[in-house]
């Protein structure tokens, strides 16, 4: 696969995601599996990995979580 803005390949990794609602919340999910460009870094996740995080972000703040870290391997 092609990177949508410089064209190069896109490699398999990790990347981190972070998440500001509001001014006193903030989760940072982890290990979280994307396509990262070789030449300029830009990462991309597939819809169900989005899917994914959207609903361990909802569990998270749904159990009062305020500010903490997910790993995603453990938690998906």
């Amino acid at each position: 696969m092609k990177c949508p803005f410089c064209k190069s390949e896109l490699k398999s990794g990790k990347t981190v995601l972070t998440f500001q609602m509001g001014s006193n919340r903030i989760l940072v999910v982890k290990d979280v599996p994307a396509l990262i460009c070789e030449q300029c870094g830009e990462e991309s996740i597939d819809i169900e990995t989005s899917k994914n995080v959207e609903k361990l972000v909802h569990k998270a703040l749904s159990d009062g979580i305020s500010m903490g870290f997910i790993e995603y391997t453990s938690a998906a």
